[in-house]
């Protein structure tokens, strides 16, 4: 099954304390952006590869790997915006939607995401939550969760293309804001099935993440 990849790369250093986009950070000999991207980059079955990113940024990702399958896109304001521009230039029939920030992905993950495409319009990547979970309001906790019923949403999130395009053009035309991909195609109704995921797929958000 070919597919495309969308990379969301436009965020920046904040939460984690740096000066500059996280994603140009680096890890041993290699920066986060490469170490994300090579996963896709070695996956041919991967023939499309959009990197969101801010246009001033878009030479210095591409000096790190030009590869012929890229192509760059235009960062938003917000994360959905970020993806809806990416999928405006989306061709394949399946599309996964993937964190720049989690460089830590092991190609299984992939493999299992288009098993379950075989079958399915939408698949997520979850882990079970290790933690117990609260329901806290105005600093009171209001209920404890079930963690048996409780896992944690990572990414790539994957989808048939026309199935995500319809769920982010609803998302744009009634202004709404969201933290992740299949929050969009759950808002129309659809079904959305785990894929099970690796505690290793973390993603890069602060300074502790770095060390």
């Amino acid at each position: 099954m070919n597919y495309s990849a969308i990379l969301l790369c436009a965020g920046s250093g904040k939460r984690t304390g740096l000066s500059y986009n996280k994603m140009f950070y680096q890890i041993e000999d290699k920066t986060v952006y490469q170490k994300m991207i090579s996963m896709f980059i070695n996956d041919q079955r991967c023939t499309q590869i959009i990197v969101v990113c801010k246009d001033e940024e878009r030479e210095s990702f591409r000096s790190l790997n030009n590869d012929q399958r890229i192509i760059f896109v235009s960062g938003g304001k917000e994360r959905q915006n970020s993806v809806f521009n990416g999928l405006q230039e989306t061709v394949n029939d399946y599309v996964l939607i993937h964190d720049g920030a989690r460089c830590f992905l092991k190609k299984k993950v992939i493999d299992d995401i288009l098993e379950c495409l075989i079958f399915h319009d939408s698949c997520l990547v979850m882990v079970p939550s290790i933690d117990t979970i609260k329901r806290v309001v105005d600093g009171k906790v209001i209920e404890t969760l079930d963690r048996n019923e409780l896992w944690n949403a990572q990414t790539p999130q994957g989808f048939k293309t026309s199935v995500i395009k319809k769920a982010y053009q609803y998302v744009m035309d009634h202004h709404l804001q969201l933290t992740d991909d299949a929050s969009a195609v759950e808002l129309l109704g659809y079904d959305i099935y785990v894929v099970k995921g690796d505690y290793s797929n973390k993603k890069i958000t602060t300074v502790e993440d770095l060390e």
